[in-house]
């Protein structure tokens, strides 16, 4: 009879150890899985109660992942380890059953409280590395007690459930690591929109035409390519390119910017040349954001092919480019000028819209549509601001003018 008993039970737990591999690797929540495994185990035991603890690296305390039957135990119940020996948790080997006193007394460092008293069965559970938590089992069905079938048993069970932690553990540290470096991604992003909005007005302080022009650019292009449902690490780049498309300006004298009769064709050919210039210029810098170059030097070629300063046509550019070009002409043509005012919005949205598949990309002129409503321009730029950027620029930024180009 108590052969047949042995038996019985070990096929219970073979039962079990067979169904861990399946359930742990589902797509369930862990703490789902880890119940289910729960309720496995303490049939195979006959147990009222179980429970399975996860430990800490520091061994300062047991975590509950899965309680059945304890009734001062839940998942997420924090167990302490205060009077433990953390050497003996990396020293201890094999199942107590029955457990005594000392023994719960040597892995919790107390024996006084009701789920420490109530323990009747004690599985340490180790990886190669270490231990990882414990399995402990309470009153059985018909008060049976614990015995060297059910450690023999325990034995073949507690590696896998051990896995079981670990693979867990591993996986958590996993993803707060990466939590860790994407919120690290978020304060580095942050701390290049705020440098580069500061870098962009010191571009465009060197006239008061220029002023809020390249923040604007960039929160347009910004806004525009999440319109097109690009990624959130391309629209940075895209933000990023914009706040610096017009750096070249910087070696530009400054007198053509204000000039409001028509330019000599020297004149302009020296604005022109800042797209070459300002790509000299972040073509020797390592950017995070391979759009910017190419920006810089693009931004003013047009899809037929008459824009400066490679005569590119369309699909030679970029999609990046083809955005912040759109994005330029649309501040530029809602500001005004040394030698015109600025345009009423809807009439610029009609101009661009007349110019698609001839100066702009078709796409991109769409998505510049859904973008902007007939609105207030400021309202506009703070929307997108509270979107793509790091704070909204003042109402009398919005009304002064950019340059010729």
């Amino acid at each position: 009879m108590e052969q047949n008993s042995k038996l019985v039970r070990l096929f219970a737990v073979l039962r079990t150890i067979a169904d861990i591999g399946p359930v742990a690797t589902s797509e369930r929540e862990f703490s789902d899985s880890v119940r289910q495994i729960l309720e496995r185990v303490a049939i195979a035991f006959d147990a009222e109660q179980a429970a399975i603890l996860l430990l800490d690296g520091n061994i300062t305390k047991l975590t509950c992942v899965a309680a059945h039957g304890f009734p001062t135990l839940n998942a997420n119940t924090v167990v302490p380890l205060a009077g433990a020996q953390p050497q003996y948790w990396h020293q201890a080997r094999g199942s107590r059953a029955p457990a005594r006193p000392q023994d719960v007394q040597e892995f919790f460092g107390s024996y006084d409280s009701p789920f420490l008293s109530s323990i009747q069965c004690l599985a340490p559970l180790r990886v190669n590395t270490g231990p990882v938590g414990l399995l402990a089992l309470g009153a059985r069905l018909g008060r049976e007690s614990y015995g060297a079938a059910d450690v023999e048993c325990l034995e073949m069970l507690a590696p896998h459930l051990a896995l079981v932690l670990h693979n867990h553990s591993l996986a958590e540290s996993l993803r707060n690591q990466i939590a860790d470096n994407l919120r690290l991604l978020s304060s580095l992003h942050h701390s290049y929109d705020d440098a580069l909005e500061a870098f962009a007005t010191t571009i465009d302080c060197k006239d008061q035409y220029l002023r809020g022009h390249s923040v604007h650019v960039a929160r347009f292009a910004a806004g525009i390519a999440g319109t097109l449902g690009m990624s959130e690490e391309d629209v940075s780049g895209i933000r990023a390119a914009g706040h610096l498309h017009d750096i070249g300006k910087v070696t530009v004298d400054k007198q053509f910017f204000s000039k409001a009769s028509t330019l000599r064709p020297e004149e302009f050919r020296a604005i022109a040349d800042h797209t070459v210039m300002g790509h000299q210029i972040v073509s020797s810098v390592r950017f995070p954001w391979p759009q910017v170059p190419e920006v810089v030097r693009w931004h003013h070629e047009r899809a037929d092919g008459s824009g400066y300063p490679d005569r590119l046509h369309n699909d030679e550019l970029p999609l990046s480019v083809r955005i912040v070009a759109v994005a330029d002409t649309f501040d530029v043509l809602t500001h005004s000028r040394p030698y015109k005012p600025a345009s009423p919005l809807e009439d610029v949205l009609a101009e661009m819209t007349k110019e698609r598949g001839r100066q702009f990309d078709p796409a991109v002129v769409d998505a510049l549509l859904k973008l902007v409503s007939v609105q207030d321009l400021l309202g506009l730029d703070q929307a997108l601001a509270a979107e793509y950027g790091p704070g909204p620029v003042p109402a009398k930024d919005v009304e002064v003018v950019e340059s010729k180009t």
